[in-house]
């Protein structure tokens, strides 16, 4: 099983909001759930992976090479 497998598809969605629209609030507008939410998503994805998806900065989230 791959790595991707495991993540589950709630996670996914909010890694693809956050990274198409750069923030965690629009990401959770969009989503239509928290913004506490979408981070706890990312997080089980990143510790799944054992990487970090993203670029933090006070402007928002940016992928990373990964």
């Amino acid at each position: 099983m791959t790595a991707l497998n495991r993540i589950p598809l709630s996670a996914l969605r909010a890694v693809d909001a956050v990274a198409r629209l750069g923030t965690l609030g629009q990401a959770a507008e969009e989503l239509g759930i928290s913004i506490g939410a979408v981070s706890q998503r990312i997080a089980k994805a990143e510790a799944t992976l054992g990487v970090s998806l993203f670029h933090r900065d006070p402007r928002g989230m940016r992928l990373t090479e990964v």
